[in-house]
């Protein structure tokens, strides 16, 4: 099968044709074989982004704690490589590759000069590893009904990942990180299904919910919106809640710009939706207010100084003693952990920090410069239909909640993470790049 006959065909009304089912039924048998395995490969990978099951198998030895390297992040790229060899996947599905080049580049130089110890190797493996998986994804599309199809899906793995750690707390099987310190403490998620990935789901799918709500007819979608927060809300990750609301807030610009260039042109608008977007803005922020005092409030007072005042001092003073080629990868643990005996903190606890105490200021730089480079493609780019305008507001969306996430959470070195905060990117990247390979026909 050719890649043209893979891709989906846009129509004259704008809508997304998919002949897919049915050149692979007139095919050999193992192709007709290939639509259902993708669908279960990318549900299985999907489940996996959303769920630390080697939780359950955790060592709580503190000198050997390792929390960058997992055998669920292997499975993880395994799945991925399983779904392109399955999909065949093409040359424009490794579009969001492309801006992280130099940087991954670059870090295999610093993990040369930091001595090329395995431990390091394993942490570049994993912080790029999310490329796979994305691109993955990407050639999956149009095997499982385009982009709605990988929405579905993403859906379908939330639902099962978030249920199934609800169970396995029920049934008292696993136990979150850390003592509650009370039992109002409103904490959801006691299985597998840790709340940091959960609610990297639900950031994505509020992405595109919220797309699909500036792309198509006014539809009252808020109810879906609300429902989706409910797992930040209560799960509580500040910073990952906090991009899920600059998000919202984007969404709710673009809105009004786009009724204030339809007015004067007297074109039909999507019923006032900016303004139910507006109302749906204050009552998140309310509910985030709330259950920020009622989260504090039930919280023991700890020391005066939070995790991060305590490591970025630290991370800064490294940055300054290794400014070229930082300490390697896996360095900021390292340095928290091994060096600075500060088990408890963990990671850098910032993306843009981190990237310079592995990488130096010019790894800082690069990875800046990848990101704006992935920025300015999504803004360039023109899609052609309903659901690549909705994948291409997403893509914006989730950009602009990674963006502020990562200011002061870890995300890019964990391929679960990379791949659904960067999944409607990397979609929106793989279009525009098959819709150039046409142009050129």
């Amino acid at each position: 099968m050719s890649s043209a006959e893979a891709l989906p065909i846009t129509g004259k009304n704008g809508q997304v044709v998919r002949p897919v089912r049915t050149r692979m039924r007139i095919g050999s048998g193992s192709s007709s074989i290939r639509v259902p395995l993708a669908k279960i490969l990318v549900l299985a990978a999907f489940a996996l982004c959303m769920s630390a099951p080697e939780e359950l198998f955790y060592n709580r030895i503190e000198s050997e704690l390792n929390p960058d390297v997992g055998a669920i992040k292997l499975i993880l790229l395994g799945l991925g490589f399983a779904i392109l060899f399955v999909c065949r996947g093409h040359k424009q599905h490794w579009a969001i590759a492309d801006p992280f080049v130099m940087l991954m580049a670059w870090a295999v130089i610093c993990w040369i000069v930091s001595g090329a110890d395995m431990l390091p190797a394993r942490n570049l493996v994993s912080s790029f590893g999310g490329i796979v998986v994305v691109a993955s994804f990407c050639s999956a599309v149009p095997y499982v009904g385009g982009i709605r199809g990988i929405v579905r899906l993403l859906v379908w793995a939330l639902v099962l990942t978030a249920v199934t750690s609800v169970i396995l707390g029920i049934l008292g099987l696993q136990a979150m990180p850390g003592e509650l310190a009370s039992a109002t403490q409103l904490e959801w998620f006691h299985g597998i299904g840790l709340p940091g990935y959960a609610v990297a789901g639900c950031a994505v799918l509020i992405a595109w919910v919220l797309a699909r709500y500036l792309s198509g007819p006014g539809v009252w979608l808020e109810p879906v919106i609300v429902l989706l927060l409910l797992i930040p809300a209560f799960s509580f990750l500040r910073t990952f809640l906090i991009g899920i609301v600059f998000s919202i807030i984007v969404a709710t610009y673009v809105a009004v710009r786009r009724t204030r260039r339809r007015k004067p042109e007297r074109q039909q608008t999507y019923d006032h939706g900016y303004k139910r977007l507006l109302l749906l803005l204050t009552a998140i922020l309310f509910l985030a207010a709330a259950i920020f005092l009622l989260k504090t409030s039930t919280r023991e007072e700890g020391s005066e100084l939070s995790g991060r005042e305590i490591i970025w001092p630290i991370e800064i003073a490294s940055i300054i003693q290794h400014p070229l080629f930082g300490i390697g990868p896996f360095g900021d643990v390292k340095l928290l952990r091994f060096i600075e005996d500060l088990p408890q903190v963990g990671a850098a606890h910032s993306e843009y920090l981190g990237a310079a105490v592995c990488y130096g200021v010019p790894g800082l730089i690069l990875f800046v410069g990848t990101l704006y480079a992935i920025w300015k493609r999504i803004l360039r780019y023109r899609p052609t239909s309903l659901d690549e305008r909705s994948c291409r507001y997403a893509a914006l969306f989730a950009l602009g909640s990674l963006s502020i996430t990562i200011i002061a959470e870890n995300v890019i070195r964990d391929p679960r993470l990379f791949a659904l905060y960067l999944l409607f990117p990397a979609l929106c990247l793989s279009a525009a790049a098959t819709n150039l390979k046409k142009a050129a026909r």
